[in-house]
């Protein structure tokens, strides 16, 4: 397969649900690349050190550059910049799951994460803007375990770092349900989208801490969460979802891929991994890239906050450059940054079909 254009078919699905799949994007010469050198860094460095330190200088990037996955995005969603960066998500199997759907929770991209939170109820000073010891600062100095900053911007109006796409390349076979699948929640983008722009208009932060989006929420055996997807939105999707022990686990879209298949998905489509129940690793390389914004960061292609420097560095921009506001404006307008969407885009508005 050779084509580098979406047909006006996929783009209408890629339009309703948040993300598309394309089969064998990536030819296997690639993926059998990518693979040894993760394998490589994993017998060097121990199956549990983060994989993004073998990505800068690896076959990782070549996944999307050397492929016509790099031509799919430029023509799907236009001018960017190529990755030198990715990170391999490996999924090691896993003990079995009593939870539905091996243990999937969807998230939005882009948000501070601790294992260091308060552990009961008795321990929350504010479930909307918790400051006590376990969040440091509590502003946009203070960094995650997962490197992303509390807040993206001094002014603390910002709590979730953007980009465009999340784009997956898979190194092995996950054609089954149970493989440690990449899990998305379909047709969610428009609904985060719009709960977005319910933030920005009503003038508050955007992101946790933002109205209508607690950082902390209390869970059903007493102890304490992060809340890593607006409520109302979850709502939305609960009439599918199966409810276990007072909690209800929404129903997720699993992503089956092979190798060299990948998979596109918006920012704002909340997505999740889920537990690997098979006897292989789970293997997929992801990339976050970004639609050229004039003025902006290098966008290296890994990072879920590229308006800051990995280890949370304030970079430094044009004076009539608003990294932050440029951010919101396209997480509440997120067709915007895809180029090759927008007649797609003005049809579903004009309720037409060409």
């Amino acid at each position: 397969m050779s084509a580098t254009e979406l047909t006006l078919d996929e783009k209408r699905r890629f339009l309703e649900d948040g993300f598309i799949v394309i089969r064998e994007a990536v030819p296997r010469e690639l993926t059998f690349r990518a693979r040894r050198a993760v394998n490589m860094h994993a017998a060097r460095e121990g199956v549990r050190r983060p994989y993004h330190d073998l990505a800068g200088d690896s076959p990782l990037p070549d996944l999307v550059n050397k492929s016509r996955l790099g031509e799919i995005m430029r023509n799907t969603m236009g001018p960017y910049d190529p990755p030198r960066s990715a990170f391999a998500a490996i999924l090691h199997p896993q003990p079995a799951t009593k939870m539905p759907n091996y243990g999937w929770q969807p998230h939005v991209d882009g948000m501070w994460y601790s294992p260091d939170i308060p552990k009961t109820a008795d321990e929350v000073d504010s479930w909307e803007a918790p400051r006590t010891r376990h969040f440091g600062k509590g502003d946009a100095t203070e960094m995650g375990a997962n490197k992303t900053p509390f807040f993206q911007d001094p002014g603390c109006t910002l709590a979730l770092g953007s980009f465009t796409a999340f784009v997956g390349v898979a190194l092995n076979d996950q054609t089954e349900f149970g493989r440690g699948n990449l899990c998305l929640l379909k047709g969610a983008h428009e609904e985060v989208e719009a709960f977005f722009r319910m933030q920005r208009d009503a003038g508050g932060n955007v992101g946790p801490e933002g109205p209508g989006w607690p950082r902390l929420a209390p869970r059903k055996d007493g102890g304490v969460g992060l809340t890593p997807m607006p409520q109302p939105v979850r709502e939305k999707f609960n009439a599918d979802a199966e409810v276990v022990d007072g909690v209800a686990w929404p129903a997720p879209t699993p992503i089956l891929l092979d190798e060299g298949d990948a998979v596109i998905a918006l920012h704002a489509c909340p997505h999740g991994g889920s537990v690997n129940a098979g006897a292989d690793p789970r293997m997929n390389i992801y990339f976050r890239l970004r639609h050229e914004r004039p003025g902006g960061a290098t966008v290296l292609g890994d990072s879920d906050h590229p308006d800051r420097g990995w280890e949370g560095e304030f970079l430094e921009y044009p004076d009539d450059y608003d990294p932050w506001k440029v951010a919101i404006d396209a997480m509440c307008d997120h067709w915007s940054e895809w180029d090759g969407m927008t007649e797609i885009v003005a049809e579903a508005r004009a309720g037409t079909t060409t």
